[in-house]
């Protein structure tokens, strides 16, 4: 099932947030900075933003039997960081799948599903950013019908400077 996120899922997305941060990130982000990240800050952050979400964001959930094994957050593009994308362009910000349920199809259903939420809103170009080094998110993104454009920008994260690059949804 997918379903918005509400207050009460925080911690949940605290925790698979981390957990999938661990596992997709371990090839080219410090183990310090991996083991380091903390749910419960990561919870409180995730409550913050769900107590004042703005309305043009969402923030969807893939739940399983009660259980949270999936999220994806989306809402308009950036007019400062993609300014050639026009004024209804939309990013995938992030999309975060349990580790044990890589390959199932899951993160494919919940993407297309944020994917179509944005353009039954009438947003368009829709784009998402991915570091660079996370091949496997990359070859997701493309055969979800996205192509790299050759944009940049650059991500600090655990004191690491990442580059990711933007690909934007073929019509």
């Amino acid at each position: 099932m997918i379903r918005p996120a509400v207050s009460r899922d925080a911690r949940a997305i605290g925790d698979l947030k981390v957990r999938a941060w661990q596992e997709a990130y371990a090839g080219f982000m410090s183990r310090d900075f991996l083991h380091g990240l903390d749910p419960v800050r990561e919870a409180d952050e995730w409550a913050e933003y769900l107590a004042e979400i703005p309305d043009e964001h969402r923030l969807w959930i893939a739940q399983e039997s009660d259980v949270v094994v999936g999220f994806c957050r989306t809402g308009p593009a950036d007019r400062d960081q993609d300014p050639d994308l026009g004024p209804r362009a939309a990013e995938v910000y992030g999309l975060y799948i349990d580790p044990d349920r890589i390959g199932t199809g899951l993160g494919r259903q919940l993407f297309a599903y944020a994917v179509s939420d944005l353009e039954t809103r009438g947003y368009g170009p829709l784009c998402v950013y991915a570091y660079v080094p996370n091949t496997p998110a990359l070859r997701f993104y493309e055969r979800a019908g996205f192509r790299p454009d050759d944009t940049t920008r650059t991500d600090e994260e655990g004191g690491i400077e990442l580059l990711e690059t933007r690909l934007v949804k073929v019509s």
